[in-house]
C-alpha cells in the first residue's frame, strides 16, 4: 500500500532532488539534500572540511541519480541540470522506450556556471571551469575553461 501511496524509495529520492531545486537554505547545505537523494558525493578527508556549494534550482537527475559523482569544493551556480539518462534511439525494439545509462563525474574544485546542462557520460575535471548556459557533452580537462552549445575549449584557467 505504501507504494501505491509513495511511489517506493525512487520517488522519495525524486522529492529529495525537488526539495534542493527550490527550498531556501544555504548553498552550503544542498549537498546533503542531493546525498540523500542518491547523488554521490565524495568527501577527501585530507582536506579536512566538507566544502560543496550547490545553489538553488539546480535539477540532478532522478532516474540514475547514484550515477552522479561530486567531489570536495565543487561549485553548482543557479540552474543547473545534470542528466544520467538519455533515449536509446539504437535500441531495435521500436515498441518500448528503453534508457541508456550515463556517468557524470565533477572533480575538485571544478565550477559549473548557471544554466550548464551536463548530459553524456562525463568527467569535469579538477578546478575546470564550465561558462553559463553551456551544454556539456564530452569530458572537459583539468584547470581549463569550456563554454557554448556544445561545449568546446576556450582557455587555460589563469593565461
Amino acid at each position: 500500500m505504501s507504494k501505491i501511496l509513495f511511489g517506493g524509495i525512487s520517488h522519495i529520492k525524486t522529492l529529495l532532488n525537488f526539495a534542493i531545486m527550490g527550498f531556501p537554505m544555504p548553498r552550503t547545505w544542498r549537498w546533503r539534500f542531493a546525498k540523500l537523494g542518491g547523488v554521490n558525493v565524495v568527501f577527501d578527508p585530507d582536506k579536512g572540511l566538507k566544502r560543496w556549494f550547490i545553489a538553488e534550482s539546480v535539477h540532478f537527475d532522478s532516474v540514475y541519480p547514484q550515477n552522479i559523482t561530486i567531489y570536495n569544493e565543487v561549485h553548482i551556480t543557479r540552474g543547473c541540470t545534470f542528466l544520467t539518462h538519455h533515449l536509446d534511439t539504437k535500441n531495435p525494439d521500436k515498441e518500448d522506450i528503453h534508457w541508456q545509462e550515463n556517468k557524470i563525474t565533477i572533480m575538485p574544485r571544478a565550477f559549473s556556471v548557471t544554466h550548464t546542462i551536463v548530459c553524456s557520460n562525463v568527467t569535469i575535471g579538477e578546478g575546470a571551469i564550465v561558462g553559463a548556459g553551456s551544454v556539456v557533452t564530452k569530458d572537459i580537462p583539468p584547470y581549463e575553461v569550456w563554454g557554448g552549445n556544445p561545449a568546446h575549449f576556450i582557455k587555460k584557467r589563469g593565461v
